[in-house]
Order: structure tokens, then C-alpha cells, then sequence
């Protein structure tokens, strides 16, 4: 992260190998993802996943993805050169971390990269995980034909990054992009990070189910506790999207509620850097239409000022492998030949 602003956009051909191969990793709040980039591939080799365990210490999520980095460094031949790490939190310029929400206390101040580096004898650099994401969304995916973009990720948390003029830009602090805690109620919940009405409050998977705790436990929202076969642990928001379309008014609301949250803010990033499309991806991604049509109406509402260029709201297009396949492209850019 400290190795400056921008990560600088590569226009490999598909198919064609320049130099040697780096791993890239996903921490997510569930899930961690990790497999080998070789430049010119647009997929990773030997991807893979496994449990997270946010709610244990660090030293054992950590000590578990050293273990299967080093695994998947034995594969494919050749060692790697290195890895990319993203991980949802901000960082500081020296790349530890500052904030890490949803996971156990305790990572703050933990510098990831140089932890991962003694663990697998590998050079290692960090970045967040919507970083990640929008960088190889830029390159390989949903935004690879244009100069600038916005990358949102819903899951979990909500994430975000900014490509603008072709390049992933991470700001003076090195956090540009940082939408999930981008406020937009100041007297709104307080955030995991500290602040009070972000719009991962809002807006994150977590968020969208505990707002229909209370109508599915009091039963006004009959069509969803069908569909959950009458258990509040088996409520996602796809389940949520389901009920809606089948017409129950409360899940609707709920799923606007996001929409409106999510319009709104996009209008503000609209407002001030003007980018040319907006990159949707992560779990709540998966919802499509249902999510994405009200979002892109309260965007036009709140974004006069863009007129006929408003940016194109679409979904993301590489799937699982996308915050991997970013800290990967991150790793090869901050590496350099090796």
C-alpha cells in the first residue's frame, strides 16, 4: 500500500506468460480464498476456499491460510514470487491494520503482509479486499473497457474502489474508496468500525437480515418464513428477494431500504469523481435485478448534475475468484520483475 497511489494497469493478451506466477488471497468475513495468477491467465490455478473463523484470534486465521499457501506454493511447478493479500479493512501507509470489522478484536496493528512473509518465506503485500476487487474488475471483468469505474462488494461488510484514468487509486492515505464507511446517517447505528450510520449498517448482507428479525419472528412476513421453513438462522437475502417477488410488501421494503441507501451514496460518488460505471459485486451481487433496478433509479434521482453521463450500474463479471485474482494483479504490480 505504501508503494504509492496507484497500481499501474498491465495489457497482457490473454494466453501469453510474462514472468513468473504470484498467489492471490481473499480474506473474507466467511470465507478465505486463495490460487495462483500466472500473467496473461485471466483465471487462477488451483483456487480454492476455506472457513474463515473470524471470531477467533488472528494468529490462528492466519496460521491456517499460511499453511495452505504454502501448499498451493508446492503446486504447478515453479515457486511463486510471491503473494497479494486482500483483507476487508483499512490500513495504514505501512500496511497494518487499522480496522478490521466483523472479525475477533485484536487484529489492529497486525502487519498481515510481513506475518504471511516470515510464515511462508514468500515477499507478500497487502491491500483491501474491494480494492482487490475493483482492480481486476478494471483489467479482466465488467469494467475493462473504460478508463474509470467505481467497484462496490455486498456481502458481509460493503467495500469499495476507485479506478480512475485506467488505474486503481488508493489516495494520500491509501484508503481511497472506502464506501462501506462512507456515512450516511450520522445519527444512524453505530458501525464496527466505530462511526455511526455507514452504509454497510444499511446495507450488508447482515444488515438487510436483521432488519426482518422482528416481522419474522411476529409473523408478518409470512412468505419468507415458508420459504425459511419457519427458522430466523435460515433467512438470507436471497430467500428475502424470493419473498419479495412473490409479493410480500415488507421484504420489498427491506430490499429498498438497501437501494435507496446504496442509490444514494453511489449519487455522491457520482457527484464527486464522475466515473463511467459501477461495478456491483459480492453475495448480495447475486440478487440482480430485484436490488439493482431501485438502486439505479435513486442514482438518477440524486446525481443531477451528471446529466446524460450518468455511470452504468452492472454486475461484476469474474465471480468467486475476483478479490483474489485483484490482490494477485496487486502482488505482480508492487513486485515488479523479480
Amino acid at each position: 500500500m505504501g508503494r504509492g497511489q496507484y497500481s499501474r494497469r498491465m495489457h497482457t493478451p490473454q494466453g501469453v506468460t510474462e514472468g513468473p506466477s504470484v498467489i492471490g488471497v481473499d480474506i473474507g468475513g466467511t470465507n478465505v480464498k486463495l490460487g495462483r495468477y500466472r500473467p496473461g491467465a485471466r483465471e487462477l490455478e488451483g483456487f480454492r476456499s476455506l472457513p474463515t473463523g473470524a471470531g477467533r484470534p488472528h494468529e490462528a486465521v492466519l496460521g491456517d491460510l499460511a499453511a495452505a499457501i504454502r501448499e498451493l506454493a508446492l503446486e504447478g511447478g515453479s515457486a511463486p514470487a510471491g503473494l497479494g493479500v486482500g483483507i476487508p479493512a483499512t490500513l495504514s501507509r505501512d500496511g497494518r491494520v487499522e480496522v478490521l470489522p466483523n472479525f475477533a478484536p485484536g487484529w489492529r496493528g497486525v502487519a498481515v503482509a510481513d506475518w504471511l512473509t516470515e510464515a511462508t518465506g514468500l515477499p507478500a503485500v497487502i491491500i483491501n479486499d474491494a480494492r482487490a476487487f475493483t482492480l481486476a474488475e478494471a483489467r479482466a471483468g465488467a469494467a475493462a473497457d473504460v478508463d474509470s469505474a467505481f467497484g462496490v462488494t455486498l456481502g458481509t461488510g460493503v467495500g469499495g474502489g476507485l479506478v480512475l484514468g485506467g488505474r486503481l487509486h488508493l489516495g494520500y492515505s491509501g484508503n481511497a474508496g472506502e464506501f462501506g464507511h462512507h456515512v450516511f446517517d450520522p445519527h444512524g447505528p453505530r458501525c464496527g468500525c466505530g462511526s455511526h450510520g455507514c452504509v454497510e449498517t444499511y446495507a450488508s448482507a447482515p444488515a438487510l437480515v436483521a432488519s426482518l428479525m422482528r416481522p419474522f419472528v411476529q409473523g408478518m412476513v409470512p412468505a419468507l418464513v415458508r420459504l425459511a421453513d419457519g427458522r430466523l438462522d435460515a433467512v438470507t437475502p436471497a430467500l428475502i428477494a424470493r419473498a419479495a417477488e412473490e409479493g410480500d410488501p415488507i421484504c420489498r421494503e427491506a430490499l429498498d431500504r438497501v437501494a435507496l441507501v446504496l442509490g444514494v451514496a453511489l449519487a455522491n460518488v457520482t457527484t464527486l469523481v464522475s466515473v463511467e460505471r459501477i461495478v456491483i459485486g459480492g453475495g448480495m451481487a447475486g440478487l440482480g435485478e430485484t436490488l439493482l433496478t431501485p438502486l439505479r433509479r435513486t442514482l438518477a434521482a440524486h446525481a443531477p448534475t451528471a446529466g446524460d453521463r450518468l455511470p452504468e450500474v452492472v454486475p461484476a463479471s469474474l465471480g468467486a475468484q475476483a478479490g483474489s485474482l485483484g490482490a494477485a494483479l496487486h502482488a505482480a504490480d508492487a513486485l515488479g520483475p523479480t
